[in-house]
């Protein structure tokens, strides 16, 4: 039975600890000013991301005169206005105490998606973080991940913040296992380490593949906006790689018209075929006129835009998707060669198209 003192001292520190949950103010996140990210030379390398951030107790900690939390919401922050506005599907899941009692068992949630991504609501969830505390069920984390992907199908990446404190290596690894058996060789792992600690490298190491698609970084790595417009592109993007194909215009087209010949789709079909066989590898197809300099310049320069169109128009009738497609006209001010003899006039009568293809694959 409790004497008075001891009751009174227990009800002020019971209600010192729910004043200080209750009064707890979230952090507003600061982002790093992005490195625009130039969206014509990349395509999406994943279809989704989920980035899962740790707000357990050790967070609190202090690293270079900062919390942990409030740096790994930075980075976080930094990411996501990072990543280029394309078409991602994204989510963002906590583990620890980000709400309510900001103490004791930890729990995993989901504070965004999955969702399409858009920058302003995830930054919304990130910043409605009300505190780090409780234990780190990191594992549990992974679990909701995993959950939370169960209807995502294509490339994958998962993103873990974390100082890797206070974590059940053995739970972690399963949980890693479990998520990657959901989905094979189509999801990949990143590490964030916030902090100087060396003791969750360990597990780092066995739940990153460095063989494979994962990685591993710490936070001073991708502080930066520049190394961290490299750390977008590297997770989530890849390289446009462009296939040239020059078509004669004689075959396309009689003389000073932009009307196709037979001859002409029959070439068209064979590269439409072409292209449809990669299915959505195909992000980007430039098709550009061009005419030789006999008469009037203004004339070659619509005459050279009239003749991409129509190549444009065909493939799109045999089934190219017509948002991917961009049309231009360079007339007479691009040759490949002299229009001084007929054979260089003939060469330089032509329509260029550039088919960009991006392999979604780890």
């Amino acid at each position: 039975m409790f004497t008075r003192p001891a009751f009174s001292f227990l009800m002020v520190l019971s209600l010192a600890l729910i004043t200080a949950c209750s009064s707890s103010t979230p952090y507003t996140p600061v982002a790093a000013q992005p490195v625009a990210i130039d969206t014509t030379a990349f395509a999406p390398k994943v279809d989704s991301f989920v980035v899962l951030l740790d707000i357990s107790s050790s967070m609190k900690d202090d690293y270079q005169d900062r919390p942990k939390q409030h740096i790994a919401q930075d980075l976080v922050a930094s990411f996501n206005s990072t990543v280029p506005p394309l078409e991602f599907d994204a989510g963002l899941v906590t583990f620890g105490k980000g709400t309510g009692r900001c103490f004791g068992q930890g729990d995993a949630t989901t504070a965004y998606g999955m969702s399409n991504f858009n920058a302003a609501d995830f930054a919304q969830a990130l910043g409605a973080i009300e505190c780090a505390g409780g234990t780190t069920p990191m594992s549990d984390g992974v679990d909701a991940t995993t959950e939370l992907l169960a209807g995502q199908s294509g490339s994958i990446a998962v993103v873990i913040v974390s100082d890797f404190q206070w974590v059940s290596s053995s739970a972690v690894n399963a949980a890693v296992t479990k998520l990657k058996a959901q989905h094979g060789d189509n999801v990949c792992v990143h590490t964030v380490k916030v902090g100087d600690n060396t003791t969750g490298d360990a597990l780092i190491a066995e739940i990153t593949d460095v063989a494979g698609c994962d990685s591993a970084v710490t936070g001073a790595d991708i502080a930066a906006a520049g190394t961290m417009a490299s750390y977008v592109t590297d997770t989530l993007l890849a390289p446009l790689q462009y296939e040239k194909h020059s078509v004669s215009a004689t075959a396309l087209f009689d003389f000073d018209k932009a009307i196709l010949k037979d001859q002409g789709k029959a070439e068209l079909q064979n590269l439409g075929d072409a292209i449809k066989s990669k299915g959505a590898e195909v992000v980007d197809i430039d098709i550009i006129g061009h005419t030789d300099s006999t008469g009037d310049a203004e004339y070659n320069q619509g005459l050279s835009e009239r003749r991409a169109m129509a190549v444009k128009d065909y493939m799109v009738s045999g089934g190219i998707d017509a948002s991917i497609i961009d049309v231009s006209g360079k007339g007479e001010n691009d040759p490949v060669a002299s229009n001084d003899t007929a054979e260089g006039q003939a060469l330089n009568r032509r329509v260029d198209i550039h088919v960009g293809a991006s392999a979604r694959v780890n």
